[in-house]
C-alpha cells in the first residue's frame, strides 16, 4: 500500500514539475499560476517525504539506548 502511495506521489510530482517548467518557459518565474504549482509541488514533496521518514521509522529506524552499566549503544529495533 505504501508504495503504491509513493509511486503515484512520484508520478504526480513529476507531472507537477515538468508542467511548471514548460509554463515558466512561456510565461516566466514570478507568473502566478507558475508560483500556484511551485507551491502545489513542494506540498507534494513534502507529502512523499514524511510518508518515506514514518515508513522508516515503523520498518528499519533503530533507536540507540544506554544500558547503565555499559558504555556502548544498545540497539532497539522498532516493529509494527
Amino acid at each position: 500500500m505504501v508504495l503504491g502511495t509513493v509511486s503515484a506521489l512520484r508520478e504526480t510530482i513529476d507531472e507537477f514539475r515538468q508542467s511548471m517548467y514548460e509554463l515558466a518557459k512561456k510565461k516566466g518565474i514570478s507568473d502566478p499560476r507558475v508560483i500556484k504549482i511551485s507551491q502545489q509541488l513542494d506540498g507534494k514533496i513534502m507529502m512523499l517525504q514524511k510518508i518515506i521518514y514514518h515508513s522508516q521509522s515503523l520498518s528499519t529506524a533503530k533507536t540507540l539506548y544506554y544500558d547503565e552499566n555499559k558504555i556502548e549503544p544498545v540497539n532497539i529495533t522498532h516493529s509494527k
